[in-house]
């Protein structure tokens, strides 16, 4: 048998075997997990951390987030708080659908007009294939074409209703592409699949008294740093990193594609041609305005969404009645936070001060030691800022020794 064809018992044995050591794991985990993927042997787990009262379009929400580095869900939980101290967040989301393509190769009999025309049919077939598609409030919207020498590209826009929707995408795109196979001049299909282009956008903002968030010279150092972002791809490409850590923080933990935001937000960012941050702060009337628009194909259902316990326990934090454009709104927003407390670290103390605070206690708990002892340990450290290993020994060496 083939590795892939293996239970994933039998392929951890032959790891075992050429003396890979693999972290024991539940037999049932195991078996849930193989359901889920390719070549399964165990399973690489994240910290579940929560931000406290994110305020959102007048709602109360609390966000879950899975990501290692402390540091993120710190700073989205800073900048949630500074929100819910103005009114909280203002967020709307355009849920129109995402985008697949077909490309043909075509011949001297092939008509573009008269395509055209078979338009409307062609919408009105998929609609009746995939009528469940339809009973959920999604379908088939609209398909538009050029010609390129010997080549057509066709652009279909599909409403996934509440589901990212890219395998249902996929089968509609494969469905109408059989179909487009029989019209005059049309030699073959090259490839039918969806694109990650910027779609479903979602556009949050926020209004900041600068007292909220250390007066008025801390909010216009936020809003320079925003214009240099806006101009230097070198500082735009951190702040949008930045903004990244919380939304994609807030992605794995509800099971969505991650992969497919970032790709499709590095399309956003570069929209004329130079690359730029995503956010935008600026003064107005005294107050610090932000807001933040990036692409949101997401879903609550589909997938493996339903299929992953630890993915119904953050739909579970988040609370009931999340449907996709809540969720996109509430990811946007977190992006946003987390953006606002990264500029505000640069803007004052430096970000790098915060960060090491943070990654001080990956060091201790690391140590073996006592709670007393580790808590003595960071107590020390933090106060010299010596976060260095060799120094957390030293100092546990020396609490030890009554030093």
């Amino acid at each position: 048998m083939k590795f892939y064809q293996l239970k994933p018992e039998q392929r951890r044995e032959i790891l075992q075997s050429e003396g890979i050591n693999l972290e024991d794991i539940d037999d049932q985990v195991l078996n849930r997990l193989d359901k889920l993927s390719e070549n399964v042997v165990g399973q690489l787990r994240l910290p579940l951390g929560v931000v406290q009262n994110f305020l959102l379009n007048g709602q109360s929400y609390m966000v879950p987030m899975a990501v290692e580095e402390p540091s993120v869900v710190a700073a989205a939980n800073h900048g949630a708080h500074i929100f819910a101290r103005n009114g909280g967040v203002k967020a709307t989301s355009k849920r129109t659908g995402i985008y697949g393509q077909i490309v043909l190769k075509v011949n001297h009999d092939f008509s573009l007009p008269d395509l055209k025309k078979k338009f409307p049919d062609l919408i009105d077939l998929a609609n009746k294939e995939f009528a469940s598609l339809i009973r959920h409030g999604g379908g088939t919207r609209s398909i538009e074409a050029e010609r390129k020498g010997d080549l057509v590209y066709l652009k279909v826009l599909v409403d996934p209703a509440e589901a990212m929707g890219a395998n249902k995408t996929n089968s509609i795109l494969e469905f109408l592409a059989a179909k487009l196979k029989q019209f005059p001049g049309i030699e073959e299909k090259l490839f039918a699949i969806l694109s990650n282009y910027p779609s479903q956008l979602t556009k949050a903002t926020v209004t900041l008294d600068p007292k909220t968030m250390g007066g008025r010279k801390v909010a216009e150092r936020v809003a320079l740093l925003s214009k240099i972002g806006y101009e230097d791809p070198y500082r735009a490409v951190t702040n949008n990193k930045g903004i990244m850590n919380g939304v994609d923080a807030v992605l794995i933990a509800t099971g969505n594609d991650y992969r497919a935001i970032e790709s499709a937000t590095a399309v956003l960012a570069s929209q004329d041609g130079h690359y730029r941050s995503l956010s935008k702060w600026t003064m107005q009337d005294g107050k610090l305005v932000g807001e933040l628009t990036l692409p949101m194909a997401i879903g609550v259902v589909g997938g493996s969404i339903k299929a992953r316990k630890d993915v119904q326990q953050s739909f579970a934090i988040l609370g009931k009645e999340i449907n996709s454009a809540k969720l996109a709104e509430i990811i946007v927003s977190v992006g946003l936070a987390n953006n606002l407390a990264a500029l505000l670290a640069i803007s004052t103390v430096g970000i790098q001060a915060g960060h090491m605070k943070l990654q001080a206690r990956n060091i201790v708990s690391e140590l073996d030691a006592s709670d007393e002892e580790k808590k003595k340990v960071l107590a020390q450290i933090i106060k010299q800022k010596d976060y260095s290993e060799s120094y957390a020994q030293a100092v546990l060496k020396q609490i030890r020794e009554g030093k």
